[in-house]
């Protein structure tokens, strides 16, 4: 059995972005990420990245220290990392806001954690990125200082 990595992390947008753009960033992502074994979920909303990675910890790290030099984003915090022992996530897929082109929420790999409280995998629950995503949903983080952010005791 091969042991896999499992990584969160939140970081800041440095510009709006629009759904077009939101869809771009998705389509691309699944590519790299197929190609490289890596599955997950990133979130999008009110101006902030959530991300889950896992995959052999090569391609986990490969992606991490590339998101950690990608402009569009600033404040890149490894919030989790642990080694699991089987993906979690089929695949990759991304939710953000609530498109108002319903064709984005037909496109492959639109999550609709956010706005549908939709649900995680089971074998998530109970685990650190189980707890992240959800406190990351239940949050309104849209200009909020980055340092009155703080991960509380409950997730939403």
């Amino acid at each position: 059995m091969t042991t896999l990595t499992s990584l969160v992390y939140m970081s800041v947008a440095v510009d709006d972005l629009t759904d077009d753009q939101l869809v771009a960033m998705l389509r691309e992502a699944r590519l790299r990420n197929e190609a490289l074994g890596v599955s997950g979920l990133l979130l999008a909303k009110g101006g902030r990245f959530m991300q889950v990675l896992e995959g052999p910890a090569w391609s986990v790290e490969d992606r991490f220290a590339a998101i950690e030099r990608d402009p569009r984003h600033h404040d890149v915090k490894s919030l989790s990392r642990e080694t699991i022992d089987a993906r979690r996530f089929d695949g990759w897929s991304m939710a953000f806001g609530n498109p108002s082109d319903v064709e984005v929420r037909d496109e492959p790999g639109f999550n609709t954690f956010l706005t549908e409280r939709s649900g995680l995998p089971t074998g998530l629950a109970g685990t650190p990125a189980d707890w992240l995503l959800r406190w990351f949903r239940g949050r309104d983080l849209q200009d909020v200082p980055e340092e009155r952010i703080t991960l509380a005791r409950h997730a939403a």
